[in-house]
């Protein structure tokens, strides 16, 4: 499975990159803004991506998740932020996203979220 992780904290995409690549074989790639975000989506179409909400940027996680529908519509999009809020949530969740976890999270109910909102749907696509 192929995972984009997005995140404009570094340290957090080099983090979930490992975890993912080490706990479930992932191809893990990382993007630490939206426009960067957006190439990979294109380029790459991966399975599953971990998105962010906000970032130093015009664009924001809504913003990625309402043009990844375009760019990618197989891509099932896991909201990963601080952001707490039911507006938020419902937001995310009207435009695609498939889950939405927030920080502080353990990696073992991330990785349950990914198998369960993500991989298990690619065994039923096979």
């Amino acid at each position: 499975m192929k995972l984009l992780v997005v995140d404009d904290e570094a340290a957090i995409c080099e983090m979930l990159k490992e975890y993912f690549e080490d706990s479930m074989s992932c191809r893990v790639l990382t993007a630490t803004s939206p426009s960067s975000a957006l190439l990979l989506l294109e380029k790459e179409q991966p399975e599953g991506m971990l998105l962010d909400l906000n970032f130093r940027s015009k664009l924001n996680g809504f913003d990625i998740l309402k043009k990844a529908a375009a760019i990618s519509p197989s891509t099932k999009v896991i909201m990963v932020t601080s952001v707490n809020d039911f507006e938020s949530v419902e937001k995310a969740v009207q435009l695609g996203a498939v889950d939405y976890v927030t920080k502080p999270f353990t990696m073992d109910y991330l990785e349950d979220t990914v198998r369960t909102k993500i991989a298990s749907l690619l065994v039923f696509a096979e």
